[in-house]
């Protein structure tokens, strides 16, 4: 803090406490002589980091009467500038949930700034920093990891300080649910994969699930919670989960291949995966094996990828809304700009019935 200037100093200073609620919306914020005398600063420094706090949206001055703390929206100049944060931009399904939030902010005259940190924190603090240094309007971003603690809390609370409104898409680390959030319902998308499965005749469930994120986390306990209801329980050698650094090359791991096994000698006859992409690695692999897929296992994934229709045979899956997802944490951050409260929404999966799940019960 020593080698920033000092009405920089006094404005971060100021943000912290309107923050903690040292000063409340309606409250005056203290007279300039009594900053001056305070920070031991000129009055021009006084006013330079009111200055700031105006143009944040925070304070309110009134000649003759004083300087009062509020929480509006932002002080802009010309476009509204939108950052997005998210783990990856140019596969699967991300380009459509951007091009969803683009053509949301296009009509409005926002611009996007589209960043992937690859679910990597160090990538993530990087972006946050440069988005604090010239300072985006709103940010939508999908936490980094967000089945534990993010060391980036610091930031993202440096964010709200400045009045910078905050959604989070996909997923929230544990501690930021104070921030509003677009997500599916990945608890419920697990049970219904689940519940699907064992209403078409399918009792010896297996799943693979990534649980360094809270997508993988809630399919999961979604995904146990609808076996147990029913009586079932899954045995820990027809449950694979695994983080970001084994994703890649996952079917060919000591853990995928010893899943393969399993799958192999038929201990499992219906196989539940996080997302399609890896639905499709182990449909290629369980084919090169010699397993045939709807004949001697079902298969379900979850998002409808584009490709998840051009599998042999074709995914049944769970499906995203992408583009509806994205259009809908775009018009929230608008709101949120214009200085609205907004509420956090989960928003609900859809079935998509094809030959890789036949209905046994029949």
């Amino acid at each position: 803090m020593a080698e920033q200037p000092k009405y920089l100093q006094v404005a971060d200073t100021l943000r912290r406490e309107i923050a903690d609620g040292i000063f409340r919306d309606g409250q005056t914020l203290m007279t300039e002589e009594e900053l001056r005398m305070r920070f031991d600063v000129s009055r021009q420094t006084i006013r330079q980091a009111i200055s700031l706090l105006e143009d944040d949206g925070l304070v309110d001055r009134r000649r003759g009467s004083g300087t009062y703390v509020r929480h509006g929206p932002r002080r802009r100049q010309g476009i509204v500038h939108v950052g997005v944060i998210t783990t990856f931009i140019t596969d699967y399904i991300f380009p459509s949930i951007a091009q969803g939030m683009e053509s949301v902010l296009n009509e409005n005259g926002a611009v996007l700034s589209l960043n992937a940190m690859y679910n990597d924190v160090e990538t993530e603090r990087n972006i946050l920093e440069r988005m604090l240094e010239e300072p985006v309007d709103g940010l939508i971003m999908e936490g980094c990891r967000t089945a534990r603690e993010t060391p980036n809390r610091d930031l993202l609370e440096r964010f709200a300080q400045r009045n910078i409104p905050v959604l989070f898409v996909n997923g929230f680390n544990p501690g930021l649910e104070q921030f509003p959030h677009v997500v599916m319902d990945d608890y419920g998308g697990g049970r219904l994969a689940a519940k699907t499965a064992l209403n078409r005749g399918y009792t010896r469930l297996a799943g693979l699930f990534k649980t360094d994120d809270l997508q993988g986390t809630e399919r999961l306990t979604g995904f146990q919670d609808e076996t147990r209801s029913r009586g079932l329980t899954v045995p820990d050698e027809r449950l694979m989960c695994f983080s970001t650094e084994e994703r890649n090359d996952l079917v060919d791991s000591a853990k995928g291949k010893a899943l393969l096994e399993v799958l192999k000698r038929g201990e499992a006859d219906c196989l539940i995966c996080y997302n399609d992409i890896f639905a499709a690695q182990f449909l290629t692999k369980l084919q090169e094996s010699g397993v045939r897929v709807p004949q001697d296992l079902g298969l379900i994934g979850f998002d409808n990828a584009t490709f998840s229709s051009m599998l042999h045979p074709a995914l049944t899956t769970l499906g995203h809304p992408k583009e509806a997802f994205g259009a809908l944490a775009a018009r929230k951050m608008l709101r949120m700009i214009a200085g609205e409260k907004e509420e956090s929404v989960s928003m609900s999966w859809t079935l998509i019935e094809r030959e890789s799940l036949p209905d046994k019960s029949r």
